[in-house]
């Protein structure tokens, strides 16, 4: 029921409140007469009165205000004409509904409203108001729209957290396409170099290899491509150690490799991490031996992948550039850290610290250090 309302016009949904608002200001006085069975002294008069009040709030997102003081406007004419009251309460509430709907120059709600509060209490009174109240009459007016101007602004923020999470989202993708596909390629050229070296035999298993991580390549980048939001797929580090044995490099794993009770974006981008770490293993150090130790203490994932090669890259520039920070503005979004560089006695190491949960709030103190870091 919820879903077919919301999929009607706007317009249509509004007028349809202004005619049921309008049957309650109509409803509610003339039951309350004839169960006091008592004379209403309504009129004709006073029940188109009381349509005109409720009417403007059919067009009260199109033109809120204007909405707002057309309302306020019959309800000041009912009073010259001597009417009874038409629905006060109609017009505060619509100036609470252009409060919320007003993108520009709200403030003006709230002075437009008191204003007419002040107009109001003169014109039903006939004297100067009591400053007691005044007051009284302005802070009942004015607190519906203050509701609706929070109401705003609690809309406003959501809508924002939404755009920079998708953005996020974005990023992230366009991190792990790079990741993906830089690692992969890697590995093709590397088998292709070695398949050239070799005999058929070689050239026949490297042929295999390649059509295997290309198929793996090609079914991550489409996850990936597609936005699928399940990230527990694609961060197993033991089928990622497999894959790589079988390319000439040997991976050792130890410690907490399921991470239990951590959080996808982590667990992501600890693979992501691994990942690029052995990617550069294989195109710098020369070696055909790594170890990578994942553990988990105070309230954050730990993760170290180490080699025995040369204690500085094949090629630096290469080495510090994009990949490694890719991988340290991975981290820092995530509100960790992460470190590279050589250790003693020899030897390349990468080391990173994330939270388990990987909160909003360490991620927006992470983007922030990122930008200025890129500043």
């Amino acid at each position: 029921m919820t879903g077919s309302w919301r999929a009607l016009p706007v317009i249509v949904r509004d007028a349809a409140l202004a005619a049921t608002t309008a049957l309650v200001t109509l409803g509610v006085p003339l039951l309350t007469s004839v169960l006091a069975d008592s004379d209403s002294g309504f009129t004709p008069v006073w029940g188109l009165l009381v349509c005109a009040v409720c009417a403007p709030l059919a067009v009260r997102r199109r033109l809120p205000l204007t909405a707002a003081l057309a309302s306020g406007a019959v309800v000041l004419l009912a009073i010259m004409l001597g009417q009874p009251p038409v629905g006060a309460w109609v017009t505060v509430a619509a100036f609470g509904s252009a409060a919320y709907h007003r993108d520009r120059g709200r403030p003006m709600t709230a002075v437009t409203v008191t204003c007419w509060l002040v107009a109001l209490d003169l014109m039903l009174d006939g004297t100067p108001p009591y400053l007691s109240r005044l007051a009284m009459s302005v802070s009942a007016g004015l607190a519906p729209v203050a509701l609706g101007h929070a109401l705003r602004l609690r809309h406003d923020r959501a809508r924002h957290l939404a755009l920079v999470e998708r953005a996020e989202e974005r990023a992230r993708i366009a991190r792990d396409v790079h990741d993906v596909v830089g690692h992969h390629l890697s590995a093709i050229r590397l088998q292709a170099v070695g398949a050239r070296r070799g005999t058929a035999e070689d050239a026949d298993r490297a042929l295999e290899t390649i059509a295997e991580i290309s198929a793996t390549a090609l079914g991550e980048t489409r996850r990936l491509l597609g936005l699928l939001r399940d990230e527990d797929g694609g961060t197993d580090l033991g089928a990622l150690a497999a894959r790589l044995s079988r390319q000439g490099l040997r991976v050792r794993l130890d410690g907490d490799l399921l991470l239990r009770g951590v959080s996808p974006q982590v667990r992501n981008g600890v693979y992501r991490i691994v990942q690029e770490s052995l990617t550069n293993v294989m195109r710098h150090s020369g070696v055909s031996h790594a170890t990578v130790r994942v553990g988990r203490s105070s309230g954050a994932v730990s993760v170290v992948v180490e080699d025995d090669g040369r204690a500085l890259p094949a090629d630096p520039d290469v080495a510090w550039g994009s990949g490694v920070r890719g991988m340290r503005e991975r981290a820092v979004l995530l509100g960790g850290t992460l470190s590279a560089g050589p250790y003693d006695p020899h030897g390349w190491r990468v080391a990173a610290s994330l939270p388990l949960d990987g909160t909003r709030e360490a991620a927006t103190v992470g983007r922030r250090d990122v930008e200025g870091a890129r500043r």
